[in-house]
């Protein structure tokens, strides 16, 4: 006999035994059923329990029907307050994880294991800085491998730049909740932002942790009061940069012109020393005229064009992120036409008076630039908005709107047949 089938009859062994002493129990109950317990006190009456007895139960009955009907509606008149301060303070909650991803370790919220340092970009108060970044020169010849990484062709080598981030405290008035969601997700390809979401398939954050980015986002945002005279007090900040870097540069040139003048009355003074401080001197003077180049072009530029370099270039102008830091840096490659596209499109050549043609369509550029269109919506004769488009009616006036159309248009000239492909491509002539 195998074990299995042993097994098998020890099994059934076990569970007729089972089956018998039950029934042999429930049967030995039935033979002899037990008497009434002894101490089982008889209970009242009816005629005693239909009197006073009863009435005081029936009023105590209503009395704690009363309290119950109170409580309810007192839970309902309340409840809908309570669920408010829930929701406030998961909010609370929500910002507070928010400022902690977002800080770095000069804020007293930092921590490491959690924070993603995007205050080393944004600043620690999220009103726009700067970050060190190197680009790669794009000219031909520097793609041959003998020009790389090389003295020999200085043009070729990498610079360093100071890429500017935006000021985040007005980006809830030009972005809508879903649109700060898409940028945080997905980053910003071709700049600095990186790619933060799970759905990016590049970045380690989930949903949660996303919104709780966006909830302290919304939290630092001005009211479009203040956006609106921020950005008028900008155009003449603007102007007036240009015109301090000039005047700082010639302070500089001066000075290191004292140095060397001062050198050569020094018979201490090595050829080595000489050479160093006439350097220097160059450099400057390079710079000086690059800035006042830089300058005399901004005295010649319409407020229109201001208000573009200063709400629309970063997108529509490549290299505008690090060139508006350091227009004076001789080692930057040449910065091109204004609006000729970068992470946004060209707007140069024709493509913004295909897509809004005549006085109706630049009424409805207006629009687009104050309102914007949600993803996949279509604005202008033939564009579909890809859903990035900010827009700007609640940080300028509709005056400051107007002016930058105009710029835009004036950007693209006479319409071309070159520009019609591009028309028509998804999100070409994006204004």
């Amino acid at each position: 006999m195998s074990f299995k089938l042993v097994l098998i009859l020890l099994n059934v062994i076990a569970i007729g035994v089972t089956f018998a002493v039950i029934f042999r129990y429930v049967v030995s109950k039935e033979r002899n059923p037990e008497p009434e317990p002894a101490n089982l006190t008889p209970f009242l009456e009816d005629d005693q329990l239909e009197g006073r007895r009863l009435e005081r139960v029936l009023g105590a009955s209503l009395v704690f029907s009363a309290i119950m009907l109170i409580a309810l509606l007192a839970y309902f008149i309340w409840e809908p307050f309570r669920t408010e301060a829930a929701k406030d303070q998961f909010l609370e909650r929500s910002i507070e994880r928010g400022a902690t991803l977002f800080a770095n370790d000069q804020s007293p919220v930092y921590e490491s294991e959690f924070s993603l340092l995007c205050a080393d970009c944004h600043g620690s108060d999220a009103t726009g800085s700067t970050t060190a970044d190197t680009i790669e020169s794009e000219l031909d010849e520097c793609q041959e491998e003998e020009n790389q990484g090389t003295v020999e062709a200085p043009q070729c080598l990498p610079v360093r730049v100071a890429w500017s981030a935006p000021d985040l405290t007005r980006a809830s008035l030009i972005y809508s909740r879903a649109q700060l969601i898409d940028i945080i997700t997905y980053g910003r390809p071709g700049t600095k932002m990186p790619a933060w979401g799970v759905k990016s398939g590049e970045g380690a954050k989930n949903a949660q942790s996303i919104n709780d980015l966006v909830n302290y986002i919304v939290s630092l945002g001005m009211t479009s009061e203040e956006a609106t005279k921020q950005s008028t007090a900008a155009i003449g900040e603007y102007r007036d940069t240009a015109v301090e870097k000039v005047t700082e540069l010639q302070t500089r040139v001066d000075e290191a012109t004292a140095a060397i003048t001062a050198a050569q009355a020094d018979p201490e003074t090595t050829p080595d020393d000489l050479e160093v401080l006439t350097d220097g001197l160059e450099l400057l003077q390079e710079q000086l005229a690059l800035a006042t180049a830089y300058r005399d072009e901004v005295e010649t530029l319409s407020d229109g064009a201001v208000l573009f370099r200063l709400n629309c270039a970063r997108c529509h102008t490549k290299g505008w992120s690090y060139y508006q830091n350091e227009p004076e840096n001789p080692d930057l490659p040449p910065l091109p036409p204004q609006g000729s596209g970068a992470y946004g499109p060209n707007l140069t050549g024709g493509a913004v008076l295909l897509q809004f043609p005549g006085e109706a369509g630049r009424l409805k550029q207006i629009t687009w630039v104050t309102d914007g269109v949600k993803e996949n919506k279509q604005y202008g004769e033939r564009g579909i908005s890809s859903g990035r488009m900010p827009h700007f009616g609640s940080v300028l006036t509709k005056a400051q709107i107007e002016l930058i159309v105009d710029y835009e248009r004036s950007l693209s000239g006479e319409t071309t047949s070159d520009t019609e492909s591009e028309v028509a491509s998804d999100e070409g002539t994006n204004a």
